[in-house]
């Protein structure tokens, strides 16, 4: 009978356990639940109620009608606004014959300085471009792995690869200059031991561009690398000489 009682005991016991495990499950989605609705509230209250924010396509319209400003300035028959912290201007993509917006971290007024040198239409050449039904041009996108301050790098190779896939229908092959960290499942490649396309992503100094033959080298150290990048893709898209 005892042994009974016992049993019951326990079986009380944990009835209760579980049940407040199941409050206390409750609880935390119910909190939970709250939290969510309060950043939708947040974040998407503001865009409901915010009937002033432009389109970039607005900014370009007024731009070009208005004239200039620390936030908008027509370069080279182009029109570049700054919006959400990057440079945007409007580009015809070659295949789809559609305008893109592209976005740079650097305008052409921040980028005078920065020289390209040598002849890039046997780089263009040689990497076959893709056309509108899909097809993709290939490059190798290479840089020195034992670089210091790896972020420029990245945001730079970003930068360039998005504008190329975007309005030329180019796409890059990641690659190293040499063994490394990070780099064991890429080929090697460098502008001499290939024939290939090659864009090298190069940390030192100057900022310059300069292609040579089937290589183009764009040359900077931290932000500067973008700005080398930035540079190159105004070349390309004629917007620069």
């Amino acid at each position: 009978m005892d042994d009974v009682k016992d049993d019951m005991k326990n079986d009380v016991k944990k009835d209760e356990k579980q049940g407040e495990q199941v409050d206390s499950t409750k609880t935390f989605f119910i909190a939970l639940a709250v939290l969510v609705l309060l950043l939708l509230g947040i974040f998407l209250i503001p865009r409901f109620f915010d009937q002033g924010v432009q389109t970039l396509g607005e900014l370009h319209t007024e731009n070009l009608n208005n004239g200039d400003s620390d936030t908008a300035y027509v370069y080279n028959g182009y029109s570049f606004v700054h919006y959400d912290g990057l440079w945007y201007t409007q580009i015809l993509d070659q295949f789809s014959q559609e305008v893109y917006d592209v976005p740079l971290h650097y305008g052409p007024r921040d980028l005078t300085d920065v020289i390209v040198y040598g002849d890039l239409n046997q780089f263009f050449a040689e990497v076959s471009q893709g056309d509108i039904n899909g097809s993709f041009g290939r490059y190798y996108l290479t840089f020195d792995p034992d670089n210091e301050n790896m972020s420029y790098v990245a945001l730079a190779a970003g930068e360039l690869s998005q504008n190329l896939v975007t309005t030329f229908n180019m796409a890059p092959v990641s690659a190293c200059t040499s063994e490394g960290e990070g780099c064991n499942a890429v080929p090697i490649v460098t502008c001499d031991n290939t024939d290939d396309p090659v864009i090298y992503l190069a940390v030192k100094e100057p900022t310059v561009v300069y292609a040579n033959g089937n290589c183009v080298t764009i040359q900077g150290t931290q932000e500067e690398l973008v700005r080398a990048v930035d540079r190159f893709l105004l070349k390309l898209y004629n917007v620069m000489i």
